[in-house]
């Protein structure tokens, strides 16, 4: 059964949660519900992918009325634990990928010390000109640059819309097909012979564009993270890079660790 739209009958739901259930317990069903759940779920006994008995289903199943099924489920899917989806139901989400901050970070180290599995497939490559990034790496706004654009993908599910913009002169000495694959500063130190050291990064919450949500596989209108780094190498007063990342908002998080005076 596909692992991302896998059902799961009411009576295996039962088992997980009906022994926890205390009706004369001070503490509301519903939040004896969503405690339960959300125990089964970060466990991993109700799996990531799953597919949840409808409401009416679940709260016959469970001998609790169906606002108590919702009100617990409306709980999980605001702490990302669940997804609802108009039209199809409940589906347990999969676990968020998070990103450490404070550091200069690539997406690939970070997801491999997660444990997780990173991967990358090139959508394009073009010499163009563009209204930021020109400018920006060439001093020019008619400054001819390249652009490579490509898709990350984390468990082999679609998580990132990446376009990377380098002056022509480093952009043509890298192989397309090993950008598709390769981590970029890699590709830079080796063929390049450039470093990158230091980086300025903004964040904003954007919603997707239908382009760009048909290739993560949401709807038009959904959440996503905007990121754009600028990056500077070491011996080079310009920046040699910009790069705007469009990644999915459903599964994405950030942490930064704060102590003494930056608190």
């Amino acid at each position: 059964m596909n692992r991302h739209m896998a059902d799961i009958s009411s009576g295996s739901v039962i088992e997980v949660i009906q022994p926890v259930l205390d009706p004369s317990s001070r503490t509301p069903l519903y939040q004896q519900l969503a405690s339960a759940l959300g125990q089964a779920i970060r466990s991993g006994t109700i799996p990531a992918g799953t597919m949840l008995p409808p409401e009416p289903e679940l709260a016959a199943s469970l001998g609790v009325s169906r606002q108590t099924v919702n009100q617990a489920l409306v709980g999980l899917a605001r702490r990302g634990l669940v997804t609802r989806r108009r039209g199809v139901g409940t589906i347990v989400a999969e676990p968020d990928v998070e990103q450490p901050l404070g550091g200069l970070y690539t997406f690939i180290r970070s997801l491999a010390s997660q444990g997780r599995s990173p991967s990358s497939r090139m959508l394009g490559y073009r010499v163009t000109l563009d209204d930021e990034a020109s400018p920006l790496l060439t001093g020019r706004a008619d400054g001819l640059i390249v652009e490579f654009s490509r898709l990350r993908l984390v468990d082999e599910q679609p998580f990132i819309v990446e376009s990377i913009y380098l002056p022509i002169g480093l952009g043509e000495r890298l192989p397309v097909e090993r950008v598709g694959q390769e981590q970029l500063y890699d590709l830079l130190r080796e063929l390049c012979d450039i470093d990158i050291t230091s980086a300025d990064e903004t964040l904003r919450p954007v919603t997707l564009e239908r382009s760009d949500a048909a290739l993560l596989g949401l709807q038009a209108g959904e959440p996503a993270f905007l990121v754009e780094r600028t990056g500077y190498a070491a011996g080079h007063s310009d920046p040699v890079e910009l790069r705007r990342s469009l990644i999915r908002g459903d599964r994405y998080r950030f942490r930064v660790h704060l102590e003494g005076e930056a608190l």
